[in-house]
């Protein structure tokens, strides 16, 4: 028997939760907007209010005792590529990076940031670095706590979404652009990528015609940065008539993303079992 978890995506204005019971998914429960000005920038600044939203929803679905597993607002988050001199790379890749300080470009000292670098597959000497400041980690782990929850981790929604893209990338030709697609009503996120390896994200706004218009002045860029023998390939992830107008507009080869039975990108790849290091 597993224990039971909850996977929980959080962004800087709702919360989705779909429980795992024995492994295995059940139907999103939670999908809820959380208290106005709780938030700046995916920083828990009203503690209480949030904990106490979390732990209600959980009492009413019966899911108090279950693991949390919790994705981080992508507004939270900064995210780099990392190239090791050495092909195989550090055995502790955030040790390596705290003792050469590398000039990342962030808005915060490493000294006060919580780091996760994860090798990339088929990458070799490349590692995915997630990164934000120990104050949004200990403001969130302080959020379960007073919620009374068991808080298994907090991942990066970069990284869960990177994962979850596995099995659609391993069916892509090499040295294809990959441009992965979400969005929903209250905005979205772009995603490139080539050859596993992730170069470029960008948040869309809510609006389905301004979704569209930022989608194509993202894939312009994109075009002019990484040209490349074949033209890019798009992965739509949404519901039905946003992922039509935009295959419509953009046209470009294209590929649906079905998460079922997942609630989204984020949440099947939070589901995935930290690899072993």
């Amino acid at each position: 028997m597993f224990p039971r978890q909850l996977l929980l995506e959080l962004t800087d204005t709702r919360v989705v939760g779909q429980p795992l019971i024995n492994g295995r998914p059940q139907p999103v429960c939670i999908d809820v907007t959380l208290p106005s000005l709780t938030l700046r920038d995916g920083l828990p600044i009203e503690i209480e209010p949030l904990a106490d939203l979390v732990g209600d929803l959980l009492v009413r679905d019966g899911l108090i005792d279950a693991y949390v597993m919790a994705a981080l607002p992508d507004v939270a988050v900064d995210w780099r590529v990392i190239n090791w001199a050495d092909k195989r790379g550090p055995e502790d890749g955030e040790a390596e990076l705290r003792r050469l300080e590398p000039d990342l470009g962030l808005a915060y000292p490493l000294s006060e940031a919580a780091l996760d670098v994860r090798p990339l597959p088929g990458a070799p000497g490349q590692a995915l670095l997630a990164v934000t400041t120990k104050e949004v980690v200990n403001g969130w782990i302080e959020v379960f706590h007073q919620a009374g929850t068991n808080l298994d981790r907090l991942a990066c929604p970069q990284s869960c979404r990177l994962a979850a893209l596995g099995g659609e990338l391993l069916s892509i030709p090499p040295h294809t652009l990959v441009v992965a697609v979400s969005v929903n009503e209250e905005g979205g996120h772009l995603q490139a990528i080539r050859d596993g390896v992730p170069l470029f994200a960008w948040p869309l706004p809510a609006s389905d015609t301004a979704q569209v218009s930022e989608a194509r002045r993202c894939l312009d860029f994109l075009q002019e940065e990484f040209p490349g023998e074949r033209p890019p390939r798009l992965l739509l992830e949404g519901p039905l008539e946003r992922q039509t107008l935009l295959e419509t507009t953009l046209d470009l080869p294209s590929q649906r993303i079905d998460c079922a039975p997942y609630g989204s990108l984020v949440l099947r790849g939070l589901a995935i079992p930290d690899p072993i290091q």
